[in-house]
């Protein structure tokens, strides 16, 4: 149980790098407590294409990443939409 605490440590660690949690094909069997105790944060995401969610974990500054990469990536999205001009003969006061 150690072993898989620290494996999934060193996992989150490195999807700090990244700046995204990934989610991986392996499962694991750890306890809520284990999960605590490894200084994880399991979230519920649901994938665009299904309905289904996933249990994903990983550290508190790796989900800050995720969450500033995706308030960026909208906030850019919505800028892109305001330098469009009156599109599709919408009123836009």
């Amino acid at each position: 149980m150690v072993r898989i605490a620290l494996l999934l440590t060193a996992a989150a660690l490195a999807a700090g790098c990244s700046m995204t949690p990934t989610v991986t094909k392996v499962s694991t069997t750890m306890s809520p407590k284990e999960i605590a105790e490894a200084g994880l944060e399991c979230r519920q995401l649901t994938a665009i294409d299904t309905n289904i969610p996933r249990t994903i974990c990983a550290s508190p500054k790796t989900w800050a990443a995720y969450e500033a990469k995706t308030r960026d990536a909208t906030d850019e999205l919505l800028a892109e939409g305001r330098k469009l001009p009156n599109a599709g003969g919408f009123n836009r006061n």
